[in-house]
């Protein structure tokens, strides 16, 4: 399928920081792109007739897009689509929203429908079919979001493209059976069947155009040139932090602050859905295990390993993690298999009566994460089974056990049946639980745009007493005296000018750097070391497919259309100052899965004949009229 061709160079992963996330906001009050820089090459170069578009009831076409009014990239790659879709006829509005961009990724059943009706309504960002439903704001594109591609587990994308996912904000309704090819992928018996069921899933995306990929994420971090990071920093898989952050000499003492822009948003670790806020909460505890850079599980809290045929997982909880207190001093005591066991069956929602427990309908827990597993059972104090619904050998490195948090079962069982009681109590907006799980404990926090995270060293950190001998596994000797700063904070400067130049002024460790700073910080601030970060999250232009969106977007054609004209290299190489990497499909070209020669190509080396290929699209298309001027 594909009309461009490149070598497949897969490399190593990377996970994530701390817990999986399915989306996030695109360069929020990090990136700053270059003003006034729109309008391609190739479109100055085009030797056509300008041309009008006119939709089925004779008016011009003019769609919406919204964009981060308060990131100038965002505007620059707004007025560059703007500039782009010029060449098809296309008088695109632009509409900066001051607002998070993602509170607008959302829909809604229409005024006069009942959701009890739809054939299916599965909330979250879903409200149910397209043709009965609407976008929350009157979007017919969206920029500003990126989505986890799950290079380790690209099963795991099916969230974003089943008709009834929750995550399909944008209506989009499969023409192929998606759902059998996910279902093929992950009953496939060998690798090259799995990439075989990938590459047509993949060429199914880039053929019915749900949205268009526009680019891979990187991210750039300055630290103070004397902070240690780990040699394999910048590789796709965990590398404890606790042990990799010192200045100077890896000795305990002194303060580290990080630099932000965003505020922190929820205690409430089962959900906790945003990565600002679990950067923050993975200082005070870990959680159940990481994957490292070579795809392999990195205990942290237990281990997790194959009873055998793939469809059992015996975890194992280390023997000396120890929950903190109540709101009163009352000390929860040890972590065991029954927490887990709760929280899974009750929080998670894998008993029938989990939502029973709970004044509201769900209980307060993602129940929707965990619907691969059928059943788990206590096997012994420090020992609990998963068993999935169907075999999966690659279930460990799933976001669904990874990354997992726990609460003590006392905690819940004292605020049940009030949800919200639980999510505000003392216990969780205080943190008394973390007791020894984090090599931190928390001290303060302080809210607003220009409010802070405060974290000190917690001298019973269960960690250090596994660098010699574990029930689990032994630790590298350099846990025994980790983590090495007295203090950790957090400090959110929501401006980002100010926030470069406190940092300029190194009035702290680590702060992410814009784009249009990246270069100097690289060669003329010589305190500040500059790391390159990969991540496994690709930006999207969303297409609305509902009741509200444009014919143009609505119409597979018109997807088509936007995207062969799009100039990807011109936003990434240019707008981003090549701080990212144009995108063509839902997998980093550095993921073992990438493979280009599955997919349409659109947005690389746009040329004449590819606009003229837009035009013909839409010309032949009933829905539409193409005039020239």
């Amino acid at each position: 399928m594909s009309n461009r061709s490149t070598a497949n160079s897969p490399r190593k992963l990377k996970a994530t920081s701390s817990r999986r996330r399915v989306i996030q906001a695109v360069g929020v009050g990090a990136a700053v792109g270059l003003a006034g820089c729109s309008g391609s090459e190739t479109g100055d170069d085009v030797d056509l007739p300008e041309v009008e578009l006119y939709g089925p009831d004779g008016d011009r076409v003019e769609p919406t897009i919204y964009f981060d009014q308060g990131d100038n990239t965002h505007q620059d790659i707004a007025s560059q689509i703007q500039s782009d879709l010029e060449l098809i006829g296309v008088d695109l509005q632009l509409e900066g929203k001051t607002q998070l961009i993602g509170d607008h990724f959302n829909s809604e059943p229409l005024p006069d429908e009942n959701p009890e009706d739809f054939e299916y309504s599965p909330g979250l960002f879903n409200a149910g079919p397209p043709d009965r439903t609407r976008t929350v704001s009157d979007w017919d594109m969206l920029y500003g979001i990126a989505a986890n591609s799950y290079p380790r587990t690209p099963g795991n994308t099916d969230t974003f493209w089943l008709k009834d996912s929750g995550t399909n904000a944008y209506g989009y309704v499969p023409e192929v059976d998606m759902n059998g090819l996910y279902e093929e992928f992950r009953n496939a018996e060998t690798e090259a069947e799995q990439q075989d069921a990938l590459n047509r899933i993949m060429g199914a995306l880039t053929e019915e155009l749900p949205a268009n990929f526009m680019a891979e994420s990187k991210n750039f971090w300055g630290f103070e040139e004397r902070i240690n990071t780990a040699d394999d920093f910048n590789l796709y898989g965990f590398t404890p932090s606790a042990l990799h952050r010192y200045r100077d000499e890896q000795t305990i003492g002194g303060d580290y602050v990080r630099l932000t822009g965003n505020q922190f948003n929820e205690a409430y670790l089962p959900e906790q859905e945003d990565n600002n806020s679990s950067f923050r909460t993975a200082l005070i505890s870990d959680y159940s295990y990481a994957v490292d850079t070579n795809d392999e599980v990195f205990p942290l809290f237990m281990d997790v390993e194959d009873a055998g045929d793939g469809q059992v997982f015996v975890c194992t909880l280390r023997d000396n993690l120890e929950f903190g207190t109540d709101a009163d001093g009352n000390p929860y005591g040890q972590m065991t298999a029954e927490d887990w066991v709760y929280q899974i069956e009750y929080i998670h929602g894998l008993a029938d009566d989990a939502a029973d427990v709970w004044n509201e309908e769900l209980p307060p827990g993602q129940p929707q994460d965990w619907a691969d597993v059928e059943h788990v059972e206590q096997t012994g104090t420090l020992e609990f089974q998963l068993e999935l619904v169907e075999p999966d050998s690659l279930f460990p490195l799933r976001p669904i056990l990874w990354g997992e948090y726990c609460y003590p079962r006392a905690l819940y069982e004292q605020y049940a049946p009030d949800a919200q009681a639980l999510r505000q109590s003392d216990e969780v907006q205080e943190f008394t639980w973390t007791g020894n799980l984090g090599a931190y404990t928390f001290e303060d926090r302080t809210s607003g745009q220009t409010g802070s995270f405060t974290v000190v060293r917690n001298d019973d950190y269960y960690m250090r007493e596994h660098t010699d001998d574990s029930n689990v596994r032994a630790m590298d000797g350099a846990w025994a005296d980790a983590p090495y700063f007295d203090q950790y904070q957090f400090d959110t400067e929501s401006e980002q000018s100010t926030r470069v130049e406190r940092f300029r002024n190194l009035e702290a460790d680590r702060m992410e750097l814009p784009s249009e700073h990246v270069q100097e910080f690289e060669e003329t601030v010589d305190e500040i070391r500059v790391e390159e970060e990969q991540d496994p999250y690709i930006s999207f232009l969303f297409f609305n497919q509902r009741s509200n969106g444009s014919v143009l977007t609505r119409d597979r054609d018109g997807r088509e259309a936007i995207a062969r004209v799009v100039d990807k290299e011109t936003i990434t190489q240019k707008i981003q100052r090549g701080n990212a990497d144009p995108a063509v499909t839902f997998q980093p070209t550095w993921s073992d899965w990438y493979d280009e020669s599955a997919v349409n190509v659109y947005g690389i080396d746009v040329t004449e004949d590819d606009i003229a290929a837009a035009r013909d699209l839409l010309r032949e298309n009933d829905n539409f009229t193409l005039e020239e001027v």
